[in-house]
């Protein structure tokens, strides 16, 4: 037998493989056929939950993969398990600038991105401070645009921004941002930016989560 292997096990993958290609089944398809029918029903991370769940339930099976069953949404969707946790949902596509760059380039930044705060990061990628819309709109009544030398992001930036991580639990940061009423918490680790998460994540979530109770009832 080639490789070592008895010609009865040949006959069984050669047997597996043509099934496969009847079903047209392969586990990228059946990953794919499974989301599909999963539709919009749920968020994006319950709907991949529930496909890691079923893939490995198939896996421990033994079976073959021509012969699972599609994944499937739990019956009753568990959103305190999607957003228990900032690391859960937090945005880690981040736009950011440094201490020394102008002010100009924040502002430019908040406009082309449509976001409300830019976090400040040295060379070595620690947060060391944290820009928003509102510090500019300070800058501006008080006049200092109209100055020669160009502002940079240092003279204006919060210099001590309140911080989270990705472990703080969402009552946690609600909590966080009420007492220090701010808009926003960057996620560090070991003093590093890796995230951060806003009002307007937290808007998003309340505005999903009452559309699917008020179409519940």
């Amino acid at each position: 037998a080639a490789h070592g292997l008895a010609s009865s096990d040949i006959d069984r993958y050669l047997g597996l493989i043509e099934e496969r290609v009847r079903r047209d089944q392969t586990g990228s398809q059946w990953a794919f056929d499974s989301l599909a029918k999963m539709g919009n029903r749920s968020s994006t991370s319950e709907r991949y939950r529930a496909l890691t769940a079923a893939m490995l339930e198939n896996q421990l099976s033994d079976r073959p993969v021509h012969e699972w069953e599609h994944a499937t949404l739990p019956l009753e969707q568990t959103d305190r398990e999607s957003y228990r946790t900032l690391g859960q949902y937090m945005t880690t596509d981040l736009f950011t600038v440094q201490p020394e760059d102008i002010v100009d380039l924040a502002a430019s930044l908040m406009e082309w991105e449509h976001v409300r705060h830019v976090p400040v990061e040295d060379n070595q990628g620690f947060l060391v401070g944290l820009i928003s819309h509102r510090d500019l709109l300070r800058m501006l009544a008080r006049g200092a645009r109209g100055e020669a030398q160009p502002i940079a992001v240092r003279s204006i930036m919060h210099a001590d921004p309140v911080t989270a991580t990705a472990d703080t639990t969402t009552v946690e940061a609600l909590s966080l941002m009420r007492k220090h009423k701010v808009g926003c918490l960057p996620i560090v680790k070991d003093g590093k930016l890796v995230g951060i998460v806003t009002e307007h994540d937290f808007a998003n979530i309340a505005a999903g989560l009452l559309d699917r109770w008020l179409r519940e009832e």
